[in-house]
């Protein structure tokens, strides 16, 4: 392995169960869950086990291979409108990893992102033969995507390595797409200030139904949001997560949390709330 495969140093606590958060090199990497699965009631209480994880140095969603790991035999459905599937295979060193330390419910997590920023899905397949991985999927329109996938590997030891890798794929058909923007009629998010880069930070995100009144939040695989950032420029993955609970105002619901944008440029956030039962995605170009 190259210098720059090498595993990152420090070794972090990651709490299997719900609210698994990796913090690297200063940046919230959270692992994250959409869908319609029932909540924890409390999202704050602590799981009773924690696993160490190493984070591997540049495992940030922008290439296919990084610290030995390597997502391979990737595969979209074929056409854009009909039901397909998804499939990769990830190894290390050629060798299948079948074991895995599940992080809020899963033992991975999926991005499926068009190069535009413009379609945005987040899946959790399921493996089938060791290390081969596949889930149901319908893209609403051709192009070039970019499969994301996160996850934290068993090492032999009873620990694990946290890596997130990413490889292009393929649709064809029809490019026009129904972007999603920050309102989607139900719900309306918005970011109380711009980020800047290089910098730990808490910025708060605003959430309001269309009167500009609180919602009613609800937890997410055991925390009230998700918020995933991708750099336009170059691909990069930035999670965030939540520090602490909604608070309700006069202007909505805010919810804090820790950002650290790596540098300037155009970002795409997706945010993913759940209101009176229901996963709302809401799309945030932000320039930083």
């Amino acid at each position: 392995m190259s210098g720059s495969d090498q595993p990152h140093d420090t070794l972090y606590p990651v709490r299997v169960g719900i609210a698994a958060v990796v913090l690297c090199l200063g940046l919230a990497v959270t692992l994250i869950a959409c869908g319609g699965e029932p909540e924890a009631a409390e999202p704050t209480s602590t799981p009773s086990v924690a696993t160490v994880v190493t984070a591997i140095q540049g495992a940030d969603g922008t290439s296919a291979t990084a610290g030995g790991y390597t997502i391979g035999d990737v595969s979209l459905p074929a056409k854009a409108g009909e039901p397909g599937t998804v499939s990769f295979t990830i190894t290390k060193e050629g060798d299948p990893v079948a074991d895995y330390i599940e992080e809020q419910t899963k033992d991975l997590h999926l991005y499926v992102v068009r190069d535009d920023l413009e379609v945005f899905r987040h899946l959790h397949p399921t493996q089938g033969e060791p290390g081969a991985w596949s889930g149901d999927l319908t893209l609403p329109a051709g192009g070039t995507y970019r499969v994301v996938v996160e996850f934290a590997a068993k090492t032999p030891d009873g620990k694990g390595e946290q890596a997130m890798l990413g490889a292009t794929a393929k649709v064809a058909g029809a490019t026009d797409v129904d972007v999603p923007g920050s309102d989607d009629g139900t719900v309306i998010a918005a970011l109380e200030q711009t980020p800047k880069p290089g910098i730990d930070q808490e910025i708060g995100v605003l959430l309001s139904d269309p009167a500009g009144k609180p919602v009613n939040l609800g937890t997410y695989l055991g925390v009230y949001a998700h918020v995933t950032a991708f750099s336009r420029e170059t691909g990069e993955v930035i999670h965030l997560h939540p520090l602490g609970g909604p608070e309700n105002g006069e202007d909505g619901t805010r919810l804090g949390i820790h950002v650290k944008p790596p540098k300037a440029g155009d970002y795409v956030f997706f945010v993913q709330v759940r209101v009176d039962g229901m996963i709302h995605t809401l799309r945030l170009p932000v320039t930083v």
